[in-house]
């Protein structure tokens, strides 16, 4: 190799090229709080929908809940950028999300009476574990 097609930079500018990489990262990986503020709000409708409406209505808002699942899946492994403390979390993450989700459908559909304030008050259960995780993402 001649010394016309070497690359070779500064320490200096090295690392200022580094920290600008590091910071496009660690804001790349915002996403991940934003989807989860999404699920969140997803998945309130979607119990809330199912405690207010009959009929093909509360049909359609389990078809909607479970599309809308199913593109935050999707978006979710299309995306390349995930900081590392957010790898971290986002298996407690979803292990309480559907822990709450599958506790909160059998509480509605055993326990509480439709057409109550109940249903809608414990739909926001499965929310939390997302928003708590959202802040914790964007805080950073």
């Amino acid at each position: 190799m001649d010394k016309s097609s070497s690359h070779e930079m500064p320490p200096a500018e090295a690392l200022g090229r580094a920290g600008r990489m590091s910071e496009l990262a660690r804001d790349g990986s915002r996403w991940f709080g934003y989807m989860l503020i999404l699920l969140g709000l997803v998945t309130t409708g979607f119990f809330i929908g199912q405690a207010l409406a009959q009929g093909w209505i509360a049909a359609a808002f389990a078809w909607l809940y479970a599309a809308c699942v199913a593109g935050l899946f999707w978006y979710v492994n299309r995306q390349g950028v995930v900081s590392r403390p957010t790898a971290l979390i986002t298996r407690r993450v979803t292990y309480a999300y559907v822990s709450l989700v599958i506790l909160t459908s059998i509480v509605n559909s055993t326990w509480l009476d439709d057409g109550t304030l109940w249903p809608c008050v414990v739909a926001l259960l499965p929310a939390l574990p997302c928003w708590s995780a959202a802040w914790w993402v964007l805080r950073r």
